[in-house]
């Protein structure tokens, strides 16, 4: 099975993510708490980490977020913040996983400079 190279566990720890846990079909479950205590969980491959985070990041819909937040909130689920905090989370959410990819995103292209990872396909 797959595992994650040190170098993006290191910067998933400098960005306070953990790994929650690898699947049989090659992928890692990543958490972060994100500033309301929401426990933000995604599932991503393990072969292209840093693209499949990067991917993540550029299909997570803050709107949608919210919209499922609020939701709860009506249906009744303890623990749910505001809507003003709710709207603030999803954008630090956003934020956080932006900058997640990036960090991923520039250790492949280091890895790939010296010569210990092919170039992405990207």
């Amino acid at each position: 099975m797959p595992e994650l190279r040190q170098e993006y566990l290191d910067i998933l720890e400098k960005r306070e993510w953990s790994v929650s846990s690898y699947t049989d079909d090659g992928r890692v479950e990543i958490e972060w708490y994100s500033p309301a205590g929401e426990d933000f969980i995604i599932c991503v491959g393990v072969e292209k980490f840093p693209d499949e985070v990067l991917d993540y990041s550029d299909s997570f819909d803050p709107d949608e977020h919210i919209a499922m937040w609020i939701e709860a909130k009506r249906s009744g689920t303890q623990g749910v913040p505001g809507a003003r905090q709710i709207v603030h989370d999803a954008e630090e959410i956003e934020k956080e996983l932006d900058e997640l990819a990036f960090e991923l995103q520039e250790a492949e292209r280091k890895l790939w400079l010296t010569g210990i990872t092919a170039p992405s396909a990207r």
